[in-house]
């Protein structure tokens, strides 16, 4: 089980990665449309036709992909009050418990996202100005909840296995998250 732990850990860590590295490439894209959008506007009195249209589609990325990179390293917000302080079996019991809510409420959010992105597939959609299609936006949001939720369900097996071995070394618990205990 182990074996299968780290080999998905190393897979989704690669992918979080590359997520959250075109994240941050896409916030410099935004920033240097804000720029040229800025100086356009007050220097030669042209602004950019349909700029907060291309920085809301834009904006999708940079609020979805860096969801799951986050949740790898044990970042978003979480039961940490009660969780710190408890250790052993009890700790993982608990761990267990809010990864597997959390898992069924990115996977109610995954099909939502899904229904979403097939309703703007089939009917259509863009954006009021320059009438960019919706689809796209929407897909980065069901691709970035799936990884979310396969790094949920990593973590649910890893917690899983230390209820029954509590004393195995972790896999996908970062060194700073078990400095905190």
């Amino acid at each position: 089980m182990g074996r299968f732990i780290r080999l998905t850990h190393s897979i989704l860590r690669q992918i979080e990665n590359l997520f959250a590295i075109f994240a941050g490439m896409v916030v410099l894209i935004i920033l240097a449309l804000g720029v040229v959008e800025v100086i356009g506007r007050s220097a030669f009195r042209a602004p950019i036709h349909g700029s907060l249209d291309i920085v809301e589609q834009l904006m999708v990325v940079v609020a979805a992909f860096g969801i799951a990179y986050c949740q790898a390293n044990w970042g978003n917000v979480r039961m940490t009050l009660l969780v710190s302080r408890m250790s052993g079996r009890s700790r993982w019991v608990l761990e267990a418990f809010s990864l597997l809510i959390a898992g069924c409420v990115v996977a109610a959010l995954v099909k939502g996202s899904w229904d979403n992105f097939m309703r703007t597939w089939e009917i259509g959609g863009n954006t009021p100005n320059i009438y960019l299609p919706l689809w796209p936006g929407t897909l980065a949001v069901f691709v970035a909840l799936s990884l979310l939720l396969a790094r949920l369900l990593l973590q649910l097996i890893e917690a899983l296995r230390l209820v029954t071995y509590p004393d195995a070394p972790t896999i996908t618990v970062t060194q700073v998250e078990l400095a905190q205990e």
